[in-house]
């Protein structure tokens, strides 16, 4: 879209079509906007209405806005959302010339007028909207507009999210961007291969995978960048990113230990990592993941995650003691299901509980959470070496644990092997899980 603001937009869109809503439409499509637009039941636990967040967010008000885009009385010129006329049935309720917001994700325009068989429907492209639209300041880092198990139900009533319904989504981790620095700066361990690898290349085979195979997302399990990474690197990987936002395949992720030192780089010709990193969150082509649900490609697939050291990506600049212990952490609740649960952490059962930083059975028990699934970042290597069976684990409850590996061949075990991502199918039923080669 264009420069223009999407929140006053956002605002302004719905501002007319809640104004809109005849008195014979659906009690709970009323509250369901109105939610949206002024606060209510019906928002997630985290969220601020849009009406709060023009307040809070945006410098100037909405009535200069309209002054400059509209007609004095609504904005006329949308450059920053998609809006359409109303549907055919919905024009006598709505005032001449108005238009309405259009659903990112289906591309539908919002209904205005709901009856109680369509009010499903009609949440599921109500979600589809960003908790937090662009604004003048940036927002509290919340993903979930609407209560995310109404959300849940409204799928399922409507064949789009039921228990069976499966999600694709490309597992990847550790693509350590800018490792070959190494070779320049000589901080950290390097492989002696290391003029063989290209982390750039790496990144650009992981977009062509999830390209060809039309996952429905990809799922980053950190170490995003490496400690030293250089403007080149960067600009490429922000491009790739930019690439599958506009074929559709969303990107989540976590941050890992080197992801966090990038933040201080020490080499002439590194940059910030963790600014490029906000960068691309703020520009809606990465996806932080929390302890609370966000719902991956919209659903059904819930994903969960915890950073290294639980220090979030706008916490590196913040003193901020590193370390957690499982008793730490409080989950939002879940919906039906499947849910997934991402870490970049030395876990059970990989380690042994002597050497691992989180027990994860300890953790799954005191979640709240049934997890289908962990994706698990940080190790560089397969269990025992082993190809075959080192990346896949079970917890004592039965609960699958997947690695996929580093993205480079960046450890010995890698020397005369590929490096791999993983393609996972989850659903409530089963997992399946199939490799490719980078």
């Amino acid at each position: 879209m264009g420069a223009g603001n999407e929140l006053v937009e956002l605002y302004d869109g719905f501002s007319v079509l809640y104004s809109s809503l005849p008195e014979e439409t659906d009690l709970e499509w009323k509250r369901a906007v109105k939610s949206v637009l002024y606060g209510g039941e019906l928002l997630a636990e985290e969220a601020s209405c849009y009406g709060e967040q023009q307040n809070k967010r945006n410098h100037k008000k909405r009535k200069e806005y309209v002054r400059r885009y509209g007609d004095g009385s609504r904005i006329t010129e949308f450059s920053a959302i998609t809006v359409a006329e109303p549907r055919p049935q919905d024009r006598q309720y709505v005032p001449s010339g108005a238009v309405i917001p259009v659903a990112p994700e289906s591309g539908e325009v919002l209904p205005v007028y709901v009856s109680t068989n369509e009010v499903d429907r009609a949440i599921s492209l109500l979600a589809e909207f960003p908790a937090e639209p662009a604004a003048d300041r940036p927002g509290d880092g919340v993903d979930v507009l609407l209560d995310p198990a109404r959300v849940r139900r409204a799928r399922e009533n409507t064949g789009q999210g039921s228990g069976g319904d499966a999600v694709t989504v490309l597992f990847v981790s550790d693509t350590h961007l800018g490792y070959e620095n190494r070779a320049v700066t000589g901080r950290g361990k390097m492989v002696s291969w290391i003029n063989e690898v290209s982390s750039t290349e790496a990144f650009a085979r992981i977009v062509t995978i999830a390209i060809e195979q039309d996952v429905d997302a990809v799922i980053h399990t950190g170490d995003i960048v490496d400690h030293e990474v250089d403007q080149e690197t960067l600009d490429s990987a922000a491009a790739r990113l930019e690439l599958l936002s506009k074929v559709g395949i969303p990107v989540y992720c976590i941050i890992g230990s080197h992801d966090r030192d990038s933040y201080a780089p020490q080499h002439t010709n590194s940059e910030n990592g963790i600014a490029w990193l906000q960068q691309q969150v703020r520009k809606g082509t990465l996806v932080e993941l929390s302890t609370s649900p966000t719902p991956v490609a919209g659903g059904p697939l819930d994903a969960y995650g915890i950073p290294a050291g639980n220090t979030g990506i706008d916490d590196v600049s913040k003193f901020k003691p590193l370390g957690w212990e499982p008793s730490d952490m409080e989950f939002g609740a879940s919906s039906p299901g499947p849910n997934v649960l991402c870490l970049h952490e030395g876990v059970t059962p990989y380690r042994d509980r002597s050497t691992a930083d989180i027990d994860l059975d300890q953790l799954l028990t005191q979640s709240g959470v049934s997890f289908d699934c962990v994706l698990v970042g940080d190790e560089h290597r397969p269990k025992d070496d082993d190809f075959d069976t080192g990346y896949s684990f079970e917890t004592e409850d039965g609960t699958p644990v997947f690695y996929t590996g580093p993205a480079l061949r960046i450890s010995e075990p890698y020397r005369d092997r590929d490096a791999f991502v993983t393609e996972l199918t989850i659903s409530t039923k089963e997992i399946t899980e199939t490799r490719h080669t980078i």
